[in-house]
């Protein structure tokens, strides 16, 4: 149980993160197919940016 606690606790804003975007993208693909593709693109490309300032987190073994 402690470890599900630990892993739930590190990566719980990535997980809200993706979900808050997957729900965006699906809104936007709803109103038109063309908005849809670019907040896509959007999407991908903040998640990018984000990953490049802050890279995952390595534990030791």
């Amino acid at each position: 149980m402690k470890k599900l606690r630990k892993i739930f606790r590190d990566y719980a804003e990535d997980f809200f993160i993706f979900i808050g975007l997957t729900l965006i993208n699906v809104a936007t693909f709803r109103l038109s197919v063309t908005a849809g593709l670019y907040m896509l693109g959007f999407s991908c490309l903040a998640i990018g940016i984000f990953t490049a300032l802050h890279p995952p987190k390595r534990y030791p073994p």
